[in-house]
């Protein structure tokens, strides 16, 4: 923070669209954006009702059964603070939500979550913007958690800790992820870009995977016209599942097209090839000899797995005065949950939000992933989620707060479907024009 302060006020310049038309940076971008326009830092509370039901904890029952915990109240106080902030030449982002949960019936899975995302864009000269990024937060919570709701994915722009299938259990995990850029803008046309990121994750439950890693990319995009932009990626990341896992190293090339569609509309396209090497241990049936020598059935082995993949991103979005709505797919190699490790991830998501000039904000967002994992020899998970959350402007400080989640999971061959909700409705406290906007 100090760093950015420091940047901020040595400014002499003026932040442009210097990516071009349907392609956002990984600084400030839409960071503390609503409903498709940029808004003043503002801070809320909130306390609610909650109420769960198909929760999903990283444990199993006398009989050996996956244990599902139903009809869980309660109460949950909430804060948060969004919005953006110019300087001269320069942006800042902030989205950040934090949570305490206590339940009545059964305070075992009370708990917090946090979630904070903070970009920053600084112009230091009419040719060199640099865009810093960070992800960082923790939750015991599947679906329903701060950071963890549908989002965009903006081509060449994918962060590794915010997926929707990053957490299968309900099982508490912190993640970090900070990045930083350089785009150097050769002509009115041209521009190149390099960077990286590391990330981590860590898991609380001891038989889940955890993940540390790194990536680093380049990207050369040419301007065909005020309304279009053609680029291609090169990026490399590694994954490291420890503390014995294994490990996996991806290179991807990627070409897009982004364009803008008349005052409100932009679409991005991609596709590409990924190459993966993936290493790791696996179980293996044993020579029926060797089982009756060593008295088990099964044994482990490592695997050396290399394989290629094409690569897709997709996405379409509309921004208006008062409304925003986004559609986006997208084929991609992710770090996987903790189960599922280095796997090839096929996803959809749909999100519409709308903020009134008085009273109103609304938000509703779907999504669809499926795994699978790539050299593990297991079967195909899938994820489907899907929220509604509503403020209403009762006073211009005081709003009440509605939001019901639902989240489906899927393997089919050994029968595993569970099915969750969650709902919560309560009073909020932010002082402002405009109708407090969650979603």
């Amino acid at each position: 923070m100090a760093l950015i302060c420091a940047l901020s006020f040595t400014a002499s310049g003026q932040i442009g669209s210097y990516l071009g038309p349907g392609v956002l940076s990984r600084g400030a971008g839409d960071i503390g954006t609503r409903s498709g326009q940029q808004v003043d830092l503002r801070f809320y509370f909130d306390v609610t009702a909650v109420y769960d039901t198909g929760i999903q904890p990283f444990s199993v029952d006398a009989k050996g059964n996956l244990v599902q915990i139903n009809g869980l109240y309660g109460v949950q106080a909430d804060v948060g603070a969004y919005g953006s902030h110019h300087w001269r030449n320069a942006l800042l982002g902030l989205d950040y939500k934090g949570n305490y949960t206590h339940y009545e019936n059964n305070s075992f899975f009370d708990g917090s979550s946090h979630n904070l995302t903070l970009g920053y864009t600084y112009q230091q000269s009419r040719r060199i913007v640099f865009d810093m990024q960070v992800i960082a937060g923790t939750s015991a919570l599947g679906f329903g958690a701060p950071g963890f709701y549908p989002g965009v994915p903006v081509t060449g722009n994918t962060d590794q800790v915010n997926t929707p299938t990053s957490i299968l259990f309900d099982n508490r995990i912190y993640y970090l992820e900070p990045g930083m850029e350089m785009t150097f803008q050769q002509t009115a046309r041209t521009s190149y870009t390099m960077g990286g990121e590391g990330f981590f994750i860590r898991r609380a439950a001891v038989g889940l995977a955890s993940l540390n890693g790194y990536s680093l990319h380049g990207t050369i995009r040419h301007r065909l016209s005020k309304t279009k932009t053609v680029s291609f990626t090169y990026e490399h990341t590694h994954y490291d599942f420890p503390p014995a896992f294994g490990q996996s190293d991806i290179n991807e090339g990627l070409v897009s097209f982004a364009s803008s569609l008349g005052r409100h509309w932009s679409f991005s396209v991609g596709g590409g090839v990924f190459q993966t090497q993936v290493q790791g241990v696996q179980q293996v049936a044993l020579d029926p000899a060797v089982a009756a020598l060593l008295g088990v059935s099964f044994g482990q082995q490592t695997f050396y797995h290399e394989s290629y993949y094409p690569s897709v991103q997709l996405s379409l979005a509309g921004r208006f005065k008062t409304s925003a709505i986004s559609f986006s797919g997208a084929q991609q190699i992710v770090p996987g949950n903790g189960v599922y490790l280095t796997s090839q991830q096929q996803s959809g998501s749909v999100s519409y939000s709308y903020t009134g000039v008085r009273k109103v904000n609304l938000g509703l967002s779907a999504n669809y992933a499926k795994l699978a994992g790539i050299g593990q020899g297991i079967q195909d998970y899938s994820n489907f989620s899907g929220g509604l959350g509503v403020t209403y402007n009762l006073t211009r400080a005081w709003h009440v707060i509605a939001r019901a989640d639902s989240r489906y999971q899927q393997i089919d061959i050994v029968g595993y479907n569970r099915t969750g909700y969650r709902a919560t409705i309560g009073l909020g406290f932010s002082p402002g024009k405009v109708p407090l906007s969650l979603w």
